[in-house]
């Protein structure tokens, strides 16, 4: 419920009409017949009495309940000096947001300061709340700040540190109201701070949930774009990803030519400590030894802490792709080290396999004891087998045997993770053919995938021709994908990109209806950028689910201003 407070102005002019005549010779006001009513939420916690650091109009006018009168400071000759306000309540509440209704001329607001500080009181002394700098100038309506924290106290002050200007340019610090309340709202979506960045809000904690599959429609690209590059000196050209939590790091391993300037592949790996934030730097796993290239690595770790991966190597005679296995105790020393014909699969039941060229598509996926190959065949006129995602299995990992076709389509398939939601299982292919997008497909079992659709096309030129996929997963959690792309048809420009499934997140608009967040850039998995046209804007934040349509959680109404982080806590 709301309180609605009107009161008129001729009654407030007899009371501050002297004060107010003095100071219009200074600073003309805006004219008024009836007041406007000021809107106190049902949150809101009634001011008991006010003071001021000084008054060229009275203090009494921020709790009259009237927004065409104002307190006013003095006015000064420049921008640094310090005025504050200060209001109590009838006893001690908790607070964690605070109101300050400015004086407005138009939609221009007057006299409110550039930089300030809150503090609250403990009964005895002003405890700093929060401080704010480079504050934009408010446009209309109360501008709404909430805490870092909730805080239990008996009064609040605001101590300008920089001033704002008049409309005749003097430095002064004007109000027409004040306000504070407990909003438990608040505690669901925090204020953390602001990073300064321009037009831009950051909303952390947003990442997906427990998998949905009813729930994978909201993807945002990851804003680095890429986020991983070759490292410098050589060539630039890194693809493949496949992306394996390990403990509270993952590890990315991927191949390419990381910097070389030879043309041979090699897988590497590089770590990242904080949720893809930042990455360690690149680290040789797989050197090309005696074959010509070693790439297109896929890899798991099993329940027995072994970490097995399989790949592509390319060499022998006849000179054709073939995939490869290597194990590793630690996920870094792996057995070989380098390329070495002696660790190629062998596969039954596949005809011709010897002519077969198996490129770029090499999944392990390990279940109950067996292990699946998921593989394609660029070779397939000779070998007699249709271009498809083909299937083998086997219990030691080495010796396949091929079970037939998994998905009867034209496509690259580059990664395959089980989920389970509502007791029942899902196994989720990621698939691309060297085009402008990649594709999925849903399985109910781990050679059951019914026909693939869209998951996502490319953002832009950079990565145009995407050639490799990984799922990022940990319990049972679908983070993204991280995806290996450039801008070139040879696909020998490469860079690791990423698109994460996240909450939706919309702020509107007060004042006009303008919304933003229909289009947001990632930062990580859990941090979506939300970009504005304006510096300051006070409005409802909206979160939805990851199906971008299930509304999760509605924010008070609250001030939002370039450079804000806001930390989503439900």
């Amino acid at each position: 419920m709301k309180l609605y407070a009107i009161i008129f102005m001729g009654a407030v002019m007899v009371f501050l009409g002297c004060e107010k005549a003095a100071l219009q010779k200074i600073s003309a006001g805006k004219t008024m017949t009836t007041q406007q009513a000021i809107v106190f939420e049902s949150t809101d916690i009634p001011v008991a009495s006010v003071s001021a650091s000084s008054a060229l109009w009275p203090a009494a006018a921020l709790k009259d309940s009237n927004d065409a009168t104002i307190w006013s400071s003095n006015t000064h000759s420049s921008a640094g000096v310090t005025e504050w306000v200060a209001y109590w309540f009838n006893g001690f509440d908790s607070v964690n947001y605070i109101k300050m209704l400015p004086r407005y001329n138009g939609a221009a607001a007057l006299g409110f300061p550039v930089s300030f500080k809150v503090y609250t009181s403990n009964g005895s002394n002003w405890v700093l709340a929060a401080t704010d700098t480079a504050f934009p100038a408010p446009q209309q309506g109360w501008v709404i700040l909430p805490l870092p924290s909730a805080v239990y106290t008996n009064g609040i002050q605001v101590v300008a540190t920089a001033l704002g200007k008049d409309n005749v340019n003097n430095y002064v610090f004007q109000l027409a109201e004040v306000g504070a309340g407990y909003d438990a709202r608040f505690n669901q979506f925090r204020y953390i701070g602001n990073n300064s960045v321009y037009q831009q809000n950051e909303i952390r904690n947003v990442g997906s949930g427990t998998f949905n599959p009813a729930k994978m429609s909201n993807w945002n690209y990851d804003e680095r774009n890429p986020i991983i590059a070759a490292q410098p000196g050589g060539n630039s050209n890194v693809y493949a990803p496949s992306i394996q939590a390990n403990g509270g790091a993952w590890n990315v391993y991927f191949g390419g030519w990381d910097g070389t300037t030879d043309g041979h592949d090699r897988i590497s790996v590089t770590v990242t400590n904080d949720n893809f934030l930042t990455f360690n730097p690149h680290a040789l796993m797989i050197d090309n030894g005696v074959m010509i290239h070693m790439n297109n690595e896929t890899v798991i770790k099993t329940a027995d802490g072994i970490w097995r991966m399989f790949y592509t190597t390319y060499g022998g005679s006849p000179a054709l792709n073939k995939p490869g296995y290597a194990t590793s105790a630690n996920g870094v020393n792996w057995t070989p080290s380098s390329g070495n014909a002696s660790y190629l699969l062998n596969m039954s039941g596949y005809a011709n396999w010897n002519n077969a060229d198996v490129n770029g598509s090499n999944v392990i996926y390990y279940e109950g004891g067996t292990y699946h190959l998921y593989f394609n065949d660029f070779n397939y006129p000779s070998t007699g087998h249709a271009f498809a995602v083909h299937h083998a299995t086997s219990t030691d990992m080495i010796n396949f045997t091929y079970t037939g076709d998994v998905l009867n389509e034209g496509l690259v398939a580059q990664d395959v993770k089980k989920f389970t939601y509502s007791g029942n299982n899902y196994y989720l292919m990621v698939l691309h053919i060297n085009g402008n997008e990649l594709r999925y497909s849903v399985g109910t079992g781990p050679a059951t995938f019914p026909a693939s659709q869209q998951l996502t096309t490319n953002l832009g030129a950079s990565d145009r021709y995407i050639t490799s996929a990984g799922f990022v997963t940990k319990d049972n959690r679908l983070y993204g994908v991280l995806y290996g792309a450039g801008p070139v048809s040879t696909l020998d420009h490469n860079a690791i990109h990423a698109k994460w499934l996240q909450k939706k997140v919309l702020f509107i608009s007060d004042r006009t209806g303008a919304q933003w967040g229909d289009i947001e850039r990632a930062y990580g998995p859990d941090r979506i950028k939300l970009y504005m046209n304006t510096n300051i804007e006070t409005g409802h934040f909206y979160i939805y689910d990851t199906d971008g349509s299930t509304l999760l959680y509605t924010s008070p109404r609250v001030t939002m201003r370039s450079g804000d982080i806001w930390e989503y806590r439900p």
